[in-house]
């Protein structure tokens, strides 16, 4: 009886969990704006980031932007593998602007 109560009390946990608007955000929608970039991380199940790489809006809005596949993964790679960042929005979107202005896409 007590397994029973106790999944009842996962699933509805996870229900509010998954149902909460922070679960209901959406990245935006891949080419809707040319100077709209998504930053979008996967982040794995550490707090180190070892698993974190770019997700692919984050790659195909920079190819959008002008910049080459390998320039834009490049680019993921280096604010989502940027231990300084994890956690940090606003951290995040000054170096990517930081980038993008040091190396802007060679149209």
């Amino acid at each position: 009886m007590k397994a029973y109560l106790r999944a009842g009390a996962v699933l509805a946990l996870t229900a509010v969990v998954a149902t909460s608007p922070e679960a209901q955000q959406r990245p935006t929608k891949p080419g809707s704006d040319v100077h709209n970039i998504t930053i979008s991380c996967f982040r794995g199940p550490t707090s180190s980031v070892i698993w974190d790489r770019p997700n692919a809006v984050f790659v195909e809005d920079l190819v959008r932007m002008g910049y080459t596949y390998p320039e834009a993964h490049a680019i993921g790679e280096r604010i989502c593998r940027d231990e300084w960042g994890v956690g940090q929005h606003d951290y995040m979107r000054s170096s990517l602007l930081q980038i993008v202005a040091k190396t802007p896409p060679s149209h």
